[in-house]
């Protein structure tokens, strides 16, 4: 199964261009963001550990989990971000991996892996190709502020400077989806990178009905996106 990481930052656009390759062209999109919902609903270890570690405050009367006063206490400290995505993405990765094996075994040969942290929780190595949907930060705060009226300005800006840069991500990402523009120009760069990035139906098929072929071409770019990802490191640190 042909795996495609897709990846963003804030108001960049990810969901449309998500929404667009499962609506237009059939793709089985599996959405980091509805995982991490799922994981921290009432009854679940992650909502529990997460009330030990953050305290009582952060959740509701009815069990559900206080996402705005969670949200204030990780953007303004980053040590507390970093302990809740040690809490939440191991249940996330498992619930992915259980849905990539449930669109394996049901035929389809392609997956969109729509994960905002993709490089930064190491989600790439498994994916066949990376693209991200990028934005100017003019238009970030835009878009940002125009769906969030409650923000203010420097509510957009502490948001958008918590996330690794989007010039870190268009660097690692194989494809970039440029989204400063309108929807039909959107709708183009979608086109083009979907024509660019899916597998031939001779690959496809083979994946399909031969499982070990999968599992040998998975292991063998696996090594490979590891070797890339030491080699970038270290073009980073020689620059």
């Amino acid at each position: 199964m042909y795996i495609i990481g897709l990846t963003g930052s804030i108001a960049t656009g990810k969901t449309t261009v998500s929404k667009q390759f499962h609506e237009k062209y059939h793709v089985p999109v599996i959405d980091a963001d509805i995982l991490a919902r799922k994981v921290v609903e009432p009854g679940t270890s992650c909502l529990r550990q997460i009330r030990k570690e953050f305290g009582q405050e952060v959740i509701l009367p009815d069990g559900n989990l206080n996402r705005p006063e969670l949200g204030k206490i990780i953007f303004e400290t980053p040590s507390k971000r970093k302990l809740l995505n040690s809490i939440v993405h191991p249940a996330v990765r498992k619930a992915m991996l259980k849905d990539l094996f449930y669109y394996y075994i049901t035929g389809h040969g392609m997956v969109i892996l729509d994960v905002p942290l993709l490089f930064e929780a190491k989600m790439h190595s498994i994916c066949w190709k990376t693209i991200c949907v990028a934005s100017s930060i003019e238009t970030q705060k835009r878009r940002l502020l125009k769906r969030n009226p409650e923000y203010s300005s420097e509510d957009a800006d502490r948001r958008i400077q918590s996330q690794t840069p989007i010039q870190e991500k268009e660097y690692l990402a194989d494809y970039v989806i440029d989204n400063n523009s309108d929807f039909d120009s959107l709708s183009r760069n979608i086109h083009a990178t979907f024509v660019a990035i899916r597998p031939s139906f001779v690959w496809t098929l083979a994946c399909l009905l031969l499982p070990i072929m999968q599992v040998l071409l998975q292991a063998y770019h696996y090594s490979r996106q590891i070797k890339k990802a030491k080699n970038q490191k270290k073009i980073h640190l020689t620059q």
